[in-house]
């Protein structure tokens, strides 16, 4: 029987193909093959939804997530995205079962992951992979489209980003050295493309390309790219406010690292900052001292950190960030303050004519800063400085920043 994870594959912004009509519940099937654990995750979801009277529309809403997202999950078309179930289990007061269900549909994939890879037919004589003249100068032009996006935001690349990632995506791929190489580029186009979809806060979309270049980064064993990913996750979940999910994304991207201080301090940041948001100050504390930790050792063994050369800049964000998230959650303004002080250094740092986008962000998470510390007027002056038509990321500070100065 031809199960929906046998389906080939879709990549994010590919037609969406018809949806099956959903059929009413039936009992576990008595057949001796067992069921496929995503489509009985996507059964109960609908159960459970429907059970308390939700749409799809109205769930996705209450989840952070498209309804389509909540379609196909429903209809086994997608793999359950890691923050959903435990949260849907607590809305949907489901008692637990699909925060049971999740193990074994994790286990699933990772098994299937595993089998696709073992299992990969070689390619077509006609298919051959590009030359090695041909993968440097992709890569070459990935660090190019990197360079930009780290000065001016990532929404204006995200097309050709994503172009370049189906393209390569679609070569197809054998147990070669060659092709290894396309898939691993094609998961480091997915990771660009995914954050300049964050940086315009389209979310889902961001989710869905830093879970396709998972996939991609797994099947060539590429853990570098693997972990830059899990952490990219892992932020994503922390911007939408859900702690546990940024968490355990953080602590898997720990696991997979390699051997890099660089890519293991990268994975400390994003626990503090899930630490944060949930209000855990120790555990914030001595993740952001590894991180330094580790930092400093990147730099001296030359290992190539994602912010090799604007480290402090970074840290002191992170700092900044964390005790902010920390201020929110516990309500103490030492956190504020604490907050407000590692900002102001960043923002110091920063050149508005060379980085003005990290300029307006970090400008719209200081006046949030002195707005919970109870600094109004201090506040105002900095949400003035904000240009006037802000986007993406760096409105949503800003309103947030406004509902704390006027909540």
């Amino acid at each position: 029987m031809a199960l929906p994870h046998e389906r080939s594959p879709t990549l994010p912004g590919d037609p969406v193909p018809p949806l099956p009509t959903p059929t009413p519940l039936s009992p576990p099937p008595t057949r001796a093959e067992p069921e496929s654990a995503r489509l009985r995750f996507g059964r109960r979801l609908r159960h459970w939804r429907e059970a308390r009277g939700l749409s799809q529309a109205e769930l996705g809403r209450l989840l952070g997530y498209h309804n389509s997202l909540i379609s196909r999950v429903e209809n086994a078309l997608r793999w359950p995205p890691p923050g959903m179930p435990a949260r849907a289990d607590e809305l949907l007061l489901a008692c637990g079962e699909l925060a049971d269900l999740w193990q074994t549909v994790r286990q699933e994939r990772e098994r299937l992951g595993e089998l696709a890879a073992a299992t990969r037919p070689p390619a077509a004589a006609d298919t051959a992979p590009p030359d090695a003249a041909t993968v440097d100068m992709l890569a070459h032009l990935l660090a190019v489209y990197r360079a930009a996006a780290d000065r001016i935001g990532g929404e204006e690349l995200a097309a050709v980003l994503e172009h370049h990632a189906r393209t390569l995506a679609r070569q197809h791929t054998a147990p070669h050295e060659g092709h290894a190489a396309v898939r691993s580029l094609a998961a480091q186009y997915a990771e660009l493309a995914g954050w300049a979809h964050f940086e315009g806060d389209r979310r889902a979309r961001a989710l869905s390309w830093y879970a396709t270049g998972l996939d991609w980064a797994r099947a060539t064993g590429d853990q570098a790219t693997a972990t830059a990913l899990l952490v990219r996750q892992s932020t994503l979940h922390w911007w939408r406010g859900d702690a546990a999910a940024a968490l355990a994304l953080a602590e898997a991207a720990r696991t997979a690292a390699p051997p890099r201080p660089g890519l293991q301090a990268w994975a400390a940041v994003a626990r503090a900052h899930a630490h944060a948001l949930a209000g855990e100050a120790p555990q914030v504390r001595r993740t952001l001292a590894e991180a330094r930790r580790l930092t400093t050792a990147a730099l001296r063994s030359g290992d190539p950190t994602p912010w090799a050369a604007r480290a402090d800049l970074v840290l002191a964000v992170a700092h900044g960030t964390c005790q902010r998230d920390l201020a929110v959650r516990t309500g103490r303004s030492v956190h504020a303050r604490s907050a407000a002080a590692r900002l102001e250094a960043a923002l110091r740092s920063l050149d508005p004519a060379a980085r003005p986008r990290d300029h307006a962000l970090v400008t719209a998470r200081l006046a949030g800063a002195h707005a919970l510390a109870g600094r109004p007027d201090a506040a105002v002056a900095l949400l003035a400085r904000l240009p006037p038509r802000t986007a993406g990321r760096i409105a949503r500070e800003q309103r947030r920043a406004e509902e704390w100065l006027h909540g």
